[in-house]
């Protein structure tokens, strides 16, 4: 059901192929575990209202993902395999943020260039539109003291959408209070900040499962369900 959802989908377009597990024997569920595996990318979306949050992780196979929710009790009242670019519970916990205005007076005093970094993302979060390209400040470039990263970070505020993408480094990412506005850092096998930036996007390219990934996927999981086929 899974990939026949997926043959007609495009990543990122409405209508993500979406399936709940919840019904599932444990049996069959264990062996869907085992050949799913894990992938690079996960992310954790918050509720608020002591409502539990979502917990998201990408499968093995790129643009597939294990969607859940606790239920408070040491159990699962969400268990969803989503097929598409990005969930769709983080693309509109994302878009539903918009509690903070992005207006310099409120910096703190002793700040120097950050007045003008929240006039240029004000003027760009004005014309913000989902699925349009992004506007990406370099804070890496720029000559910010650390008190101008603690009055632009007190502004934008800390949003629901958490993000991590592991590869060589960790690109880590962040949603902020502000509708579009994402906090988007790179760090080396280190663990070192090597490159810091704001975007103004629906959601960041580093966050997204590419399409050529995606068909690549569908691709290996066909491969895989002939395999167990031929196996039994």
């Amino acid at each position: 059901q899974l990939m026949e959802g997926m043959r007609g989908h495009r990543p990122g377009a409405p209508g993500a192929p979406r399936f709940s597990l919840r019904s599932m024997p444990a049996g069959a569920l264990r062996a869907l575990n085992e050949s799913l595996g894990q992938g690079e990318v996960s992310a954790v979306v918050g509720s608020g209202n002591g409502v539990p949050g979502w917990h998201v992780q990408e499968t093995a196979f790129a643009g597939v993902w294990r969607v859940q929710r606790d239920d408070g009790r040491g159990g699962l009242a969400e268990d969803i395999l989503e097929a598409d670019d990005m969930p769709s519970v983080v693309k509109e916990a994302a878009l539903q943020a918009n509690g903070v205005r992005l207006d310099p007076a409120l910096l703190p005093s002793g700040v120097i260039n950050a007045p003008a970094i929240l006039n240029e993302l004000r003027h760009h979060a004005g014309a913000f539109r989902p699925g349009r390209s992004a506007h990406v400040v370099n804070l890496s470039l720029l000559p910010f003291s650390p008190a101008d990263h603690e009055g632009l970070d007190a502004v934008l505020g800390v949003g629901p959408v958490a993000i991590l993408s592991r590869g060589f480094g960790n690109c880590r990412i962040a949603s902020t209070r502000a509708r579009g506005i994402w906090r988007v850092r790179y760090f080396n096998s280190m663990n070192t900040l090597i490159l810091d930036t704001i975007e103004v996007v629906d959601l960041p390219e580093a966050a997204r499962a590419a399409a050529e990934d995606y068909e690549d996927s569908l691709a290996r999981m066909q491969d895989l369900l002939r395999w167990l086929r031929e196996d039994e």
